[in-house]
């Protein structure tokens, strides 16, 4: 990095432990400062799934190096499947029926518990959705395209993860905490669609380092992955997820409609399991000590906090 400067490649991760070497720590510390381009992942946390001998793979995903394989399933955007939890199923963006047409949310205020209830189901359906849209991915890939060069440089007995992902976390969290410690009032168009939301007081947001906000983030990670776990995987592979969007977050914002949290329409959904956009505001350590209340065990694929 110090020979060819901030670029796109090689993309570098240290392995951190709090027993590296001080000079080392200092060394990684002014090439991050003068490249941005160096990650950083806890490896006195990692080591005790995967041992001594594992690799990154993908974006922030570790694998026992020789012996695993990954099943790659991007993200699911939960943020938009709270808006449709809320909507009943209809698409605020082109008003299409895609989810089940559930009977939407009706008051003017919206409920915890009726929105917690709706969106649990809109869950089940998206992760049904999801892990068989994968399956099938993953049967013509190997149909088509089977890997067979990389594969034979992995053990025989090969340990397979079928990944899943998760965008728009933080927005979920704060949406949720606003309903329910805050006052959020619907706006709706001519059709009765949600189209917009006005917040009434304050609420925790997710990324201060505040249990009430930092509980519902642990309860959506949790809730999401058990429903991923019910389903049936290609070829028994063992179901994991992360929070980890790397520029795919502006993507997935675009096609998202306004939050309960204040987010707009169509702006970008913040990255991985960063703090919402404009949400933290207690600096850097608290957002980390939000992050690492999300049990990794709960996240194998990785759980990413981004700064520049």
């Amino acid at each position: 990095l110090e020979n060819m400067g901030p670029s796109p490649e090689p993309n570098l991760t240290v392995l951190y432990s709090s027993r590296l070497p001080e000079n080392f720590k200092k060394y990684a510390a002014k090439i991050s400062v003068d490249t941005s381009s160096i990650q950083y992942e806890n490896d006195d946390v990692m080591k005790v799934t995967w041992g001594d001998d594992y690799s990154i793979c993908c974006c922030v995903s570790a694998t026992q190096t020789g012996k695993e394989m990954q099943f790659f399933g991007a993200r699911a955007n939960l943020a938009k499947c709270l808006l449709y939890a809320i909507n009943g199923g209809v698409d605020v963006k082109n008003r299409e029926q895609v989810g089940p047409a559930y009977k939407p949310v009706t008051s003017e205020y919206l409920d915890y518990d009726e929105v917690v209830d709706k969106f649990d189901a809109m869950m089940d359906w998206l992760a049904d959705l999801y892990v068989n849209t994968l399956n099938l991915i993953q049967y013509m890939h190997d149909k088509y395209y089977y890997e067979a060069a990389e594969m034979a440089l992995i053990d025989t007995d090969v340990k397979r993860t079928f990944a899943t992902g998760i965008a728009g976390f933080s927005h979920v969290v704060d949406s949720l905490s606003a309903i329910k410690y805050a006052k959020v009032k619907t706006v709706r168009d001519e059709t009765g669609i949600v189209v917009d939301y006005e917040i009434e007081g304050d609420f925790p947001k997710y990324g201060n380092d505040d249990d009430r906000a930092d509980d519902i983030a642990v309860w959506l990670l949790k809730t999401f992955l058990e429903k991923i776990k019910k389903r049936h995987t290609y070829r028994n592979s063992e179901p994991t997820t992360s929070i980890l969007t790397i520029t795919s977050n502006v993507v997935y914002g675009k096609y998202t409609g306004a939050m309960p949290d204040g987010r707009k329409a169509g702006t970008p959904l913040s990255p991985g399991a960063n703090p919402s956009y404009g949400a933290e505001q207690n600096g850097l350590l608290a957002s980390l000590n939000s992050l690492t209340k999300l049990p990794y065990e709960w996240a194998l694929d990785g759980i990413s906090n981004t700064q520049t």
